[in-house]
């Protein structure tokens, strides 16, 4: 594998330019591990005179190095794909990846571009040959080793911890974790009750003996009960999936597994299972019927306040009607019908048609620039280029041309090709003009699921306000399509 600090022929510009990534396992900048700025300084160290560099920062993600799911390794990848950086440096290889898979993956990429992998902590060392590549995929099997290591002691640290009935995680509402007089926390763990916080979880509990979750949630908001941002309908259910653990016992996998805690309990068995048996009333048993309530704009509606609405559907006389509504407290916007929003932006999408004419018209202008007599000898030259592009690459990969070369003859190869007449494109034309013409009455046929989907490609956001659609964004790529024109006014300029 071809990774060797950029090789004469392999440099795109004039000053090369590296991507440094860092990762950091931590979140507290205090952890014991290298700090961001530590391995910048390492990874600079490696860079070539006069290189520039992009640091790419992942540091306290909530993804682990065994996944690529990580917002920093992606937008590694998106500069990697798009041919922006001529080189990577990392302070370890493990900080890309604790996974061999992945690691091999990223490999076989960054060779296919001949794109180098500078590693601090190997300085000297070159992944190209035989030996290279039997290094970086030991390095990697290293990698993952650790990281299977570490998780399987931190397994059995947790299990050991829940056998012994100490509490594992963040400390939960109702209980802080005892500290001594330096403030670090008291090993083995114990949980204290916080009485402010005790009360908040009876009171809840109290409260959803006679109403939903959402009822209780709303109660909450509209008393000003303390919590850590608006309380939800979730918030609450959290609170309630609890309710083991205000009992004074350990649970290990919501509920597979249970022991008697070490912490003094919250709730009486009384309060829970009186809870519990009025929200197992409330409940309805069985699966929900399928297709269920579908919500088109679910995620792109968006109130006049700038609040993201949200889905509810409510029964009257026994049918359910769905509709949008803002969740600000204080927001005085009505509840939107989901069938007169949904069915304004359906109207609005099914207007960007064009018109059966332009759409002839257009065929016509294409059919006259194929109308070339001598198709015969256009495929001939077809396949000559098409064998000219795959001499070119042989020759790149020998070393035969440069990079450069290589780029102008395969671009000039391609754009030779495109002028070619291709009697394939006119029935291509006709096969789209077919689904063009016909998107309206598509578009009236469609399934609920897939008028979501249409959304979903040409809208960006809705704006809702007093019941109706006070304006469409559309995304980017569907944007000239839905620009409104200028229409003359009838009466003149005198009246604007």
């Amino acid at each position: 594998m071809s990774l060797a600090i950029l090789p004469q022929q392999s440099v795109h510009r004039a000053v090369p330019r590296f991507a440094i990534y860092v990762r950091r396992s931590y979140k507290e900048t205090t952890a014991a591990d290298v700090s961001d700025e530590a391995q910048e300084a390492a990874c600079r160290a490696l860079l070539p005179a006069g290189a520039t560099a992009v640091v790419i920062s992942d540091s306290g993600g909530h993804h682990s190095g065994a996944t690529t799911k990580r917002d920093g390794y992606q937008e590694l990848l998106a500069r990697l794909r798009s041919g922006n950086i001529d080189g990577i440096v990392v302070y370890d290889l493990s900080r890309l990846h604790r996974n061999t898979e992945n690691m091999l993956a990223l490999a076989r990429e960054l060779e296919r571009r001949s794109v180098p992998l500078l590693i601090a902590l190997m300085p000297t060392a070159r992944f190209d040959g035989a030996n290279g590549r039997f290094m970086l995929s030991t390095l990697a099997g290293a990698a993952q080793l650790q990281r299977d290591l570490d998780s399987e002691r931190m397994k059995a640290i947790q299990r050991r911890l829940f056998e012994a009935g100490r509490h594992r995680g963040h400390d939960p509402l109702g209980y802080h974790s005892l500290r001594d007089f330096s403030g670090r926390l008291v090993h083995p763990r114990q949980l204290v009750v916080d009485l402010g916080e005790a009360a908040i979880v009876r009171r809840v509990f109290h409260e959803l003996a006679h109403r939903s979750l959402s009822e209780v949630a709303d109660l909450m908001n509209q008393e000003g009960v303390p919590h850590d941002g608006p309380w939800t309908r979730d918030g609450v259910k959290d609170i309630y999936r609890r309710g083991r653990l205000y009992l004074g016992y350990v649970v290990e996998k919501r509920g597979r597994d249970e022991r008697l805690g070490q912490h003094e309990p919250i709730l009486s068995e009384s309060e829970y299972h009186a809870a519990v048996a009025a929200v197992a009333a409330r409940t309805r048993v069985g699966n929900k019927p399928k297709p269920f309530r579908h919500y088109m704009l679910r995620g792109l509606a968006t109130c006049s306040c700038g609040t993201r609405m949200r889905g509810e559907t409510h029964v009257q006389r026994g049918t359910e009607i769905r509709y949008y509504r803002c969740p600000t407290l204080g927001c005085h916007a009505r509840r939107c019908p989901a069938d007169t929003v949904e069915g304004a932006v359906l109207a609005a999408i099914a207007e960007a048609i064009l018109p059966s004419s332009v759409v002839d018209a257009a065929r016509a202008e294409l059919r006259r620039r194929l109308d070339v007599p001598q198709l015969a000898v256009s495929g001939r030259q077809r396949a000559r280029l098409q064998t000219r592009l795959e001499q070119l690459k042989k020759q790149h990969s020998w070393g035969d041309i440069s990079d450069r070369d290589y780029q102008a003859e395969r671009d000039a190869v391609r754009a030779a090709l495109r002028e070619l007449p291709d009697d394939d494109r006119v029935r291509s034309f006709d096969a789209h003009r077919i689904q063009l013409l016909e998107l309206p009455k598509a578009i009236e046929a469609a399934s609920p699921a897939r008028r979501e989907e249409l959304a979903r490609i040409v809208v960006q956001q809705i704006v809702v306000r007093d019941r109706q659609v006070q304006s469409v964004i559309w995304t980017p790529a569907a944007r000239p399509f839905f620009e409104k024109r200028q229409r003359a006014c009838p009466q003149g300029d005198s009246n604007p």
